[in-house]
């Protein structure tokens, strides 16, 4: 039987993509675009399987009615069971992840396992094919996928422009993507005859796609980068976006200290939090000893040594198994003589910047319950620089520090 789904999804749903789907070959029509997006906000994180979804009609062909609209989801659902991804293969590893690689071989996979109308239910049952469960579920355990709100993604109405706000969504941290045209045309599946001309390709597609990205949290400008006479590259320069209509409500979040909301991105609970933070009004440990079990936890779940880090945080904070090499290392560093070219070290915490982007894009399940910033750069501002934390490099690592904390 297939699962009963609500006629409209909650706007801030997240959704969630593997890079590597974000980066595969495949095309939609705008209905089956809609249909997929409606799949991707009923799945969960804790999903093991794909299961089968009813999707209303309301979802799919939103304002419009009457019998030529069932027609099209009709062969909507014939069409969409005929879509395959070119996709890269993902690779095991010895801890049961699957993992990007360096020099992908790539494949074809059909997409859906059903889609099917029902006219006395007045929608499409559907479920994904079991194949692409790697791309789509329990993300958490190969670190690498980018999410996105559903809210933000309502706003788009062009699946070239849906495909492209992934794409640089993906990238949102570094400011910009450049992407040549070729690999363009390979991502949005278009077929050699296709917009031959590149003023075409500007007008439908780039163009169309900034005009329906600026209201959205990814609105961007682009640079053609030429090869004599001949456009070859396409530079993406991802614009701060309009306050006025990205901006979040503030959270009961939004007002907590920077560890709170660093633990709360790992996805440590609200009760945990409020027994570490108890501990720390007791003075079991300080605000430092919760950045150094951030980090080393945060290392041991980047080489796979763990799974779920917010319990090992977590644990490491409770039973202050670390706290002797907390110690130790703390000694060392007040021991350490300084020289005319070496100050005296002052008290801090520090939090590598990576170690934070992937707190962001992983949260908890405690996080998912309030209103986040939408993209990684406002959640920085928020929750760090508000705070008093800066950017500094440091061997080629970027790291956040606050400096001078007591």
């Amino acid at each position: 039987m297939p699962t009963k789904s609500p006629l409209t999804p909650a706007v801030d749903k997240t959704v969630a993509q593997h890079n590597a789907l974000i980066n595969a070959r495949f095309s939609f029509v705008p209905l089956e675009m809609r249909l997929f997006i409606s799949l991707l906000t009923r799945i969960e994180p804790g999903d093991e399987q794909f299961r089968e979804h009813f999707v209303p009609m309301a979802e799919i062909i939103h304002e419009r009615t009457g019998g030529s609209a069932y027609e099209e989801v009709k062969q909507m659902c014939n069409n969409i069971t005929s879509r395959r991804l070119y996709i890269e293969k993902l690779v095991d590893t010895q801890q049961g992840a699957r993992k990007r690689s360096k020099k992908p071989d790539f494949e074809f996979i059909p997409l859906m396992a059903k889609a099917a109308y029902e006219s006395d239910r007045g929608g499409v049952v559907a479920s994904f094919n079991p194949l692409i469960m790697p791309y789509l579920l329990q993300l958490r355990e190969s670190g690498n996928f980018t999410l996105a709100q559903l809210e933000q993604l309502n706003k788009l109405k062009s699946f070239y422009s849906y495909r492209i706000y992934w794409l640089l969504k993906e990238y949102a941290t570094f400011k910009e993507r450049t992407i040549t045209i070729a690999q363009l045309r390979f991502l949005l599946d278009l077929q050699e005859g296709e917009y031959p001309r590149f003023n075409n390709l500007r007008t439908r597609i780039l163009d169309k796609a900034q005009d329906e990205m600026q209201q959205t949290d990814m609105p961007f400008t682009y640079e053609l980068q030429k090869q004599g006479k001949v456009v070859s590259e396409v530079k993406f320069l991802l614009a701060a976006p309009d306050e006025a209509t990205v901006m979040p409500t503030k959270s009961p979040l939004s007002e907590a200290p920077a560890w709170t909301q660093t633990l709360a991105e790992i996805g440590v609970g609200k009760r945990s939090l409020a027994v570490i933070s108890r501990q720390l009004e007791a003075g079991e440990y300080d605000i430092d000893y919760i950045a150094y079990v951030v980090r080393i936890i945060g290392g041991q779940f980047r080489k796979g040594k763990i799974k779920k880090p917010a319990g090992a945080v977590y644990k490491a904070l409770i039973e202050k198994y670390l706290f002797t090499d907390y110690q130790q290392a703390k000694a060392t560093a007040a021991t350490k003589k300084p020289t005319a070219e070496e100050p005296t070290a002052t008290l801090e915490v520090a939090f590598r910047l990576s170690e934070v982007q992937a707190m962001y894009d992983n949260p908890g399940p405690y996080a998912q319950r309030h209103k986040r910033a939408d993209t990684f750069e406002q959640h920085l501002q928020q929750v760090y620089l508000q705070d008093g934390f800066v950017l500094e490099q440091r061997d080629g690592t970027q790291w956040l520090v606050k400096h001078g904390v007591g």
